[in-house]
């Protein structure tokens, strides 16, 4: 029996799973970490502590298992897309990583709209992404700027201290806006337009590609044998997609973990003349990922519970709560862009706003607003899908986090009157990234062999109800107005 490692660099932590070549997780290791803000909307992680804690899961789920390190196949990754790594000539980090959630560059955002960049990346700049961070960076820290000479994606800082190799792949490279995502290859024009040396962009390789072998150091220091294989990988989003079987054209798959995203698979590139959505490169070469990405999923909850429900002390039982109240929170309505947001509004000055309180309403309907919020911003997406064309299944596959809730998959149904379907694996980013490493080693010969073998379905299905259809149709109306009335404030 083979065994696959599947490592997801993630916002808040890192997760190791180690699987058989039938998907039989082995043991499944998470260590978390914080995002540091220096400032009001900065968000940064140290390098050094996103590989400590790398190595440290991996040595955690070698021993969970039993397993040696000289039984280990091949390694795959999966990582959060978007942030900046720089190195130097050392190769050592030159600053703390600007993660995706990071707000700073807005004024270098205003400098991308309307130009090639986000004409040939098929992408609307927004903050975050790697370019305009880097932009920020020649101007705002010109001195360590000029010490840069390597920039990856942060699941490539792992590999890299995994290999010694640097390198990215072609769907984390896409959600740069240095990408031409219908070429899978950098833009030098959008690099030259604005002042970025070409040479410190990393080469591009494929998903499924052997990039590099476990190197001495690496060994030593997570227990792995020296000459493990490890592939590309790719970006969290594409990676997850893949870990749940959605890798055919009309697939539709939504995620609720920190952050929110609706996807749809697609065999070409749909250009928004608004630039409403995301597009990036899937793990396949001949498909793509039409995404409504929200920067607001989970972590609503959890500002939720931290800082205002502090007595509640899981997720189960603020769920638990928000099925006591009726649906559309007898019209309490949440903007959940506690972070600004993205799809379908790219805006990153964007506010939380709770309308319509008054004396009848109790935190059951506060979580809940705050809930069904969330699928609100998966609906106003699912218009855009449909006004571009874009085909789409009658069913949804539902992953990360939110999963755990069936009141957040129910209201998902109701919502967007598709049946959804849950998969019966545990952290489809990590599974992907080990299916990935499978099909590079030759444990599967194709991707869509690794899904078969390893994707299995949850026997339950929730069903849309037309009974509280007219109810979240009318709150949904109000959530856009609530927007449009109020971004002039934000």
């Amino acid at each position: 029996m083979a065994y696959l490692i599947g490592i997801d660099l993630g916002t808040s932590s890192v997760k190791t799973m180690i699987m058989d070549e039938r998907g039989d997780c082995k043991a499944l290791v998470s260590r978390e970490y914080d995002i540091q803000v220096p400032q009001a909307g900065y968000a940064e992680q140290s390098a050094d502590i996103l590989w400590q804690s790398t190595v440290q899961s991996i040595r955690d789920a070698l021993a969970q298992c039993w397993i040696h390190g000289n039984e280990i196949a091949a390694i795959g990754l999966s990582g959060q897309m978007h942030g900046l790594v720089t190195l130097d000539h050392e190769k050592q980090p030159v600053r703390p990583v600007i993660s995706w959630a990071d707000q700073r560059s807005e004024r270098q955002v205003r400098k991308l709209r309307g130009s090639i960049a986000e004409e040939h990346s098929c992408n609307p700049a927004s903050a975050g992404f790697l370019l305009p961070s880097l932009m920020w960076m020649r101007e705002e820290e010109p001195e360590m700027f000029d010490q840069t000479r390597y920039v990856m994606l942060p699941k490539d800082y792992i590999r890299y201290r995994l290999t010694g190799v640097i390198a990215t792949d072609a769907s984390d490279a896409s959600g740069t806006l240095l990408f031409q995502i219908k070429e899978r290859k950098w833009d030098k024009e959008t690099a030259e337009k604005f002042w970025i040396p070409y040479d410190i962009l990393p080469p591009v390789e494929e998903s499924m590609a052997i990039i590099g072998t476990i190197s001495e150091s690496a060994s030593r220091l997570t227990g792995l044998a020296k000459g493990i294989p490890v592939v590309c990988g790719g970006g969290d989003s594409p990676m997850q997609l893949t870990g749940s079987g959605v890798i055919h054209p009309g697939q539709l798959v939504t995620n609720i973990g920190t952050a929110s995203q609706i996807n749809c698979i697609t065999d070409r590139v749909y250009s928004d003349f608004y630039f409403r959505l995301n597009t990036f490169c899937h793990v396949a070469q001949d498909r793509w990922i039409t995404m409504g990405a929200g920067l607001n999923g989970g972590m609503v909850l959890k500002w939720l519970k931290q800082n205002v429900f502090r007595d509640i002390t899981s997720y189960d039982e603020m769920s638990s709560l928000a099925s006591q109240a009726p649906a559309g929170a007898e019209g309490l309505v949440f903007l959940p862009f506690l972070c600004g947001e993205r799809s379908p509004y790219m805006d990153a000055r964007a506010k939380g706003i709770l309308f319509g309180m008054s004396l009848l309403h109790t935190r059951e309907h506060i979580v809940r607003a705050c809930m069904e919020s969330i699928i609100y911003s998966f609906f106003d997406c699912v218009k855009v899908f449909e006004e571009l064309g874009i085909p789409m299944q009658d069913k949804i596959i539902a992953s990360g986090t939110g999963t755990r809730s069936s009141l957040w998959l129910q209201m998902q149904a109701d919502i967007l009157q598709k049946e959804v379907h849950t998969t019966k694996g545990a952290e489809e980013s990590c599974m992907g990234a080990a299916i990935a490493a499978g099909v590079g080693c030759g444990i599967y010969g194709s991707l869509e062999e690794g899904c078969a073998a390893v994707v299995r379905m949850d026997e339950r299905v929730y069903e849309p109800q037309r009974d509280n259809y007219e109810v979240y149709m009318n709150n949904f109306e109000l959530y856009r107005r609530i927007y449009q009335n109020n971004k002039e404030l934000f």
